[in-house]
């Protein structure tokens, strides 16, 4: 099979977007960061826990951190973006939580911000951190800026 390739001699890209590998999000991640943050050309790398891989790095050799430096290095991008998600399996899951949506997102929201801080000191660009959250009873995805 033969398919066009759109970036022939193009050697950089908008953004890196660190994602979970947990295959219920990955494609409404896309949609949202195409569609609602308007970035159109990104590498997408995906470890378990998103934000969790970068925390439990202990260096910038490590392959979580280099899933964001080979980007920023040889593709040139301007912006990071973290997504973590509700019901993560690398965190335990929604059951750590006992159902509390509230304090899921609040541990979320802790490990995003903490995992921009360790990109910070690499990385001298801008951060998005996004929370994707199940709504209606898990019939949708709400993707929450941090």
């Amino acid at each position: 099979m033969k398919t066009p390739f759109q970036y022939k001699g193009v050697h950089s890209c908008d953004a890196v977007v660190l994602c979970c590998i947990d295959f219920r999000f990955w494609r409404e991640t896309m949609k949202f960061v195409e569609e609602e943050l308007g970035i159109k050309s990104y590498d997408f790398p995906k470890m378990p826990g998103a934000a969790k891989a970068i925390n439990d790095c202990q260096g910038e050799t490590d392959v979580p951190l280099q899933c964001i430096g080979v980007p920023c290095d040889l593709h040139h991008v301007e912006k990071i973006v973290i997504v973590n998600h509700a019901d993560c399996g690398a965190y335990g899951g929604s059951k750590e939580f006992s159902g509390d949506d509230e304090a899921e997102q609040k541990f979320h929201e802790v490990q995003l911000k903490s995992a921009k801080e360790k990109i910070l000191k690499y990385y001298d660009k801008e951060v998005i951190l996004v929370y994707a959250k199940l709504v209606d009873e898990g019939e949708n995805i709400e993707f929450i800026l941090i």
